[in-house]
């Protein structure tokens, strides 16, 4: 019924290494965070003509 994983552990090293790559995917940089920063901004253009203009 389960099976039993053949892979081979990973060295220190390839942990760490795919470790860094998985961080780096959630930063601003990444493009969860640049979506995160786009919709903020459209949020933020949104509220200013509100204040502005008014509803």
């Amino acid at each position: 019924m389960f099976e039993t994983s053949t892979r081979a552990s990973m060295t220190p090293a390839e942990e760490y290494k795919y470790a860094k790559l998985a961080m780096e995917w959630y930063g601003w940089g990444s493009p969860i965070g640049l979506g995160i920063l786009l919709v903020a901004l459209a949020a933020a253009a949104v509220l200013a003509r509100i204040a502005v203009y008014g509803l």
